[in-house]
C-alpha cells in the first residue's frame, strides 16, 4: 500500500497532474473514487479494494474534515498497513494540509487521525505558475487554448486561467439577472481597457459610467446608498477561489491595496476585445472618462478612440481635459484641430503651450503652421529650434519650398543648416533642382558638400554631374 499526496493551490493543476501520473504509470489499474467520507468508510469496511487499485481522493480535505472524517482517516491509516498493491492518491490544498498537520494546542486536538495519516507522506507539490522557459516552448503556442491562457495570465499562472477563465465569463454574463449593477461596472471596466485606459481603474469612473449600461427599470430599482457597494462585491467575488473580474491593486510603496482602484482581469480584457469589439459605450462612459480617468495618457488614448469612432465632440472634450491637465500630446492635437478649422491664432497658442511644456515635436507643427500662413521668417526660426532639438525635417521642408519659389540662395542657406545638423537630403534635392535649371557648377558644388558629409545618393549624383560636365566640355 502506498499513499501519494499531490499538494497545490486551487486551479494549479493538481487533479490533472494526478490523472496524468496514473495514466502514465498505472494505466491498467482500476480506479475507485468514493463521493464522501461516509462512502469511503463503507468501502474500507467492506475490504473492497482489490489489488492493483487506485483509491482516488480528489480534494482530500473533503474526506479529512467534517462528519466521519476522523474515522475515515483512521481507516485509511489501517489500510496502509495491509498488503497491496494498492495506491491511495489524494489532492490537497496547502492551507488544508497546514491546518490538518499543525501541532495542536493542549486539549484541542481536532484532527489526530488525519495528522497521523498525512505526516507519514511527503507531498508532491504542484507549483502555482509555469516558468518562462516552459511557456516559451513552441508546443504551447500550437494549442489555441494554451496560447490564449499564456497571453491573458500574469506570472505564468496559466492553469488558473484555464480552470477559472470560462467560469469568470459565466459569472460576468449571469450578472445580468443576478446583479445587473455588477454587470454594469464590469462592462465599464471592459470598455475602458479596450479603448485605451491602461492605468488601474478608479472606482469613481466605474460608478459614474454605470447608469448608461442599465435600463430605466434597473436604475429605478437601485438603492442610491448601497447599489455600488453591492456591485463592487459582485465584481470582486473570487471565481473558484482564484480570480475576480475586478482585482485590487497593490500599494507600490507599502503593504495592502490602493483604495478605490481596481484592475480588470486579463482574461476578461481579452474576452471583451472580441465580444465588445464593435460596441459603442453610452454617453455616461465618455463623461465618466473625462471626469475621472486616471492620467493624461489615458485621456489622450480615450480621446483617440472616440475620434476613430466619429465622436468628434467627445474626442475634443477629452483632449481639452487632457490638455488642461498638462498633456502635451493633447495640446498638439487640439492645436492641429484649431489650425484645420482656420483658427491660426488659437492653434499657435496651443502649440506654444506644448513647446513651453517641453514638447519639441510641437516646434515642427508650429513651424509648418507658420509656413502655411506665409510667415516664412517665423517658420524658419521655429525650424531652426526644431533642428537644435534634433528634428531637421522642418528645415528640409522650408528649403524645398524656397527652392520651388525660386529663392535658390535662401534654399541653399536652409539646406546647409539642415546638413550641419546631420541631414543632407535638402542639399541633394537642391543639387537636383540646380541641375534641372542648367546650373551644373552649382549642382556639383552642392552635391560635393553633401558627399563630404556622407551619403551614397550624394556620391552617385556627384559622379553623374561630373560625367555630364565632362561630356559638355568634350
Amino acid at each position: 500500500m502506498t499513499l501519494v499526496l499531490v499538494r497545490g493551490e486551487s486551479c494549479t493543476g493538481k487533479t490533472r497532474t494526478a490523472f496524468e501520473a496514473i495514466r502514465a504509470c498505472l494505466k491498467d489499474w482500476q480506479l475507485v473514487f468514493p463521493k464522501n467520507a461516509r462512502r469511503l468508510l463503507a468501502l474500507l469496511d467492506a475490504n473492497a479494494l482489490a489489488p492493483r487499485t487506485v483509491l482516488w481522493l480528489n480534494e482530500a480535505q473533503n474526506f479529512l474534515t467534517g462528519t466521519d472524517a476522523e474515522e475515515a482517516a483512521a481507516a485509511l491509516h489501517s489500510r496502509l498497513e495491509q498488503p497491496g498493491p494498492v495506491v491511495i492518491l489524494g489532492t490537497l490544498w496547502p492551507e488544508y494540509h497546514r491546518n490538518l498537520t499543525a501541532t495542536p494546542e493542549p486539549g484541542k486536538d481536532a484532527h489526530p487521525n488525519a495528522r497521523a495519516l498525512l505526516n507519514q507522506v511527503k507531498p508532491v507539490d504542484v507549483p502555482t505558475s509555469f516558468t518562462t522557459t516552459a511557456l516559451g516552448n513552441s508546443l504551447v503556442h500550437r494549442d489555441r487554448s494554451l496560447a490564449t491562457a499564456v497571453s491573458t495570465s500574469t506570472g505564468g499562472r496559466i492553469t488558473q486561467t484555464l480552470a477559472a477563465g470560462p467560469q469568470l465569463v459565466d459569472h460576468y454574463q449571469q450578472a445580468t439577472s443576478h446583479s445587473p449593477y455588477g454587470h454594469a461596472i464590469i462592462t465599464t471596466a471592459m470598455d475602458a481597457r479596450r479603448l485605451g485606459h491602461t492605468s488601474p481603474l478608479p472606482a469613481a469612473l466605474l460608478k459614474a459610467a454605470a447608469p448608461g449600461y442599465l435600463t430605466e427599470q434597473q436604475r429605478a430599482a437601485a438603492d442610491p446608498d448601497t447599489w455600488f457597494a453591492h456591485a463592487l462585491d459582485y465584481a470582486r467575488e473570487k471565481v473558484k477561489g482564484v480570480v475576480a473580474a475586478l482585482e485590487p491593486v497593490a500599494n507600490p510603496e507599502g503593504m495592502g491595496a490602493l483604495p478605490d482602484i481596481y484592475h480588470l482581469s486579463d482574461y476578461l480584457d481579452h474576452y471583451a476585445r472580441t465580444i465588445r469589439r464593435y460596441a459603442f459605450p453610452p454617453d455616461s462612459f465618455w463623461t465618466a472618462a473625462r471626469d475621472h480617468a486616471a492620467c493624461t495618457a489615458d485621456l489622450e488614448a480615450l480621446a483617440e478612440a472616440a475620434d476613430q469612432r466619429g465622436l468628434y465632440r467627445i474626442a475634443a472634450d477629452l483632449y481639452e481635459r487632457a490638455a488642461n491637465a498638462g498633456g502635451t500630446g493633447a495640446l498638439t492635437e487640439l492645436a492641429w484641430r484649431r489650425g484645420r478649422a482656420g483658427d491660426l491664432e488659437g492653434a499657435e497658442q496651443l502649440y506654444q503651450r506644448a513647446i513651453d511644456a517641453g514638447d519639441t515635436g510641437a516646434l515642427t507643427e508650429l513651424a509648418q503652421l507658420r509656413q502655411r500662413a506665409g510667415d516664412l521668417d517665423g517658420a524658419e526660426r521655429l525650424a531652426q529650434r526644431a533642428a537644435d532639438a534634433g528634428d531637421t525635417g522642418p528645415l528640409v521642408e522650408l528649403a524645398w519650398r524656397r527652392g520651388e519659389a525660386g529663392d535658390l540662395d535662401g534654399a541653399e542657406r536652409l539646406a546647409q543648416r539642415a546638413a550641419d545638423a546631420g541631414n543632407i537630403n535638402a542639399l541633394v534635392r537642391l543639387a537636383w533642382r540646380r541641375e534641372e535649371a542648367g546650373d551644373l557648377d552649382g549642382a556639383e558644388r552642392l552635391a560635393q558638400r553633401a558627399a563630404d558629409i556622407g551619403g551614397r545618393e550624394a556620391l552617385m549624383r556627384l559622379a553623374r554631374l561630373r560625367n555630364r560636365a565632362g561630356e559638355a566640355k568634350a
